[in-house]
């Protein structure tokens, strides 16, 4: 590694542990100082749910087969946010949300969202909410659960984020095909791909583990959604200086 490249490094990583410190605790005091970019699965999510409540419609929320312990540990824990902040908007419906998961360590995390989103409103939530599904990455035992879901039970919204393949496109397809409306992330590249066709708002990349910046009140939260995007600008602007740099000294 030559010097330019070392000098850029630690300015890079100087400037990510500047921001992931300050900025979060500079919006908390000042929340109206940056404003996150605009994303429009999240924006959705409150007119989704309604529209759902109000026609006594469920809302189903599948979070695949992600789970603790493992791989997927990070990504179960930013899909019980999404999970979390789903139930709490379709709680009080005349229909209980569902919430599903195909990893049985990933089980305990949708029993802890539909727990708390219950009892933010006071109440406790109903047997039967979080349901495990037959296990397995590309699980299709899961997929056509889910599509029977969708069918039987006229689910119009679906929150489905997590660990997904192309097994995704059997819910899709049955959600469509009703008319329903799919909010669908997954960490897998065919997955992500099937998602992005089907979902009128689809997540992409890190946008998963920002729904509590953008579902809560947390200025923490927004904070942190601020220094993420800054630190993507700075890592772009180093990469491209560090280009120039090779590109001038092979010239040179």
């Amino acid at each position: 590694m030559d010097t330019t490249t070392q000098v850029l490094a630690i300015l890079t990583l100087l400037l990510g542990l500047v921001m992931t410190t300050i900025v979060p605790q500079f919006i908390r005091r000042r929340r109206d100082v940056l404003r996150l970019r605009p994303q429009a699965a999240y924006a959705s999510l409150d007119l989704v749910t309604a529209q759902a409540v109000e026609s006594g419609q469920t809302v189903l929320v599948g979070m695949g087969s992600t789970g603790i312990g493992g791989e997927t540990t990070a990504l179960a824990l930013a899909v019980e946010a999404v999970a979390y902040q789903t139930l709490i908007r379709a709680a009080f419906g005349d229909r209980s949300p569902v919430i599903t998961v195909s990893d049985a360590t990933g089980l305990a995390l949708a029993q802890d969202a539909a727990r708390r989103a219950y009892r933010y409103h006071g109440a406790i939530a109903p047997r039967g909410t979080a349901r495990w599904l037959p296990a397995g990455p590309r699980s299709l035992a899961y997929a056509a659960a889910m599509t029977a879901y969708i069918s039987g039970d006229g689910a119009q919204a679906q929150v489905l984020v997590g660990r997904f393949g192309t097994e995704l496109a059997l819910m899709g397809e049955a959600s469509v095909r009703r008319g329903g409306t799919v909010i669908a992330a997954s960490d897998q590249l065919d997955g992500q791909a099937v998602a992005y066709a089907f979902s009128k708002h689809a997540l992409i990349g890190e946008e998963i583990f920002q729904a509590s910046a953008y579902l809560s009140e947390s200025a923490v939260r927004r904070g942190e959604a601020v220094a993420v995007d800054a630190l993507r600008w700075i890592l772009i602007v180093a990469i491209i200086l560090l280009a120039a740099s090779r590109i001038l000294n092979t010239g040179g």
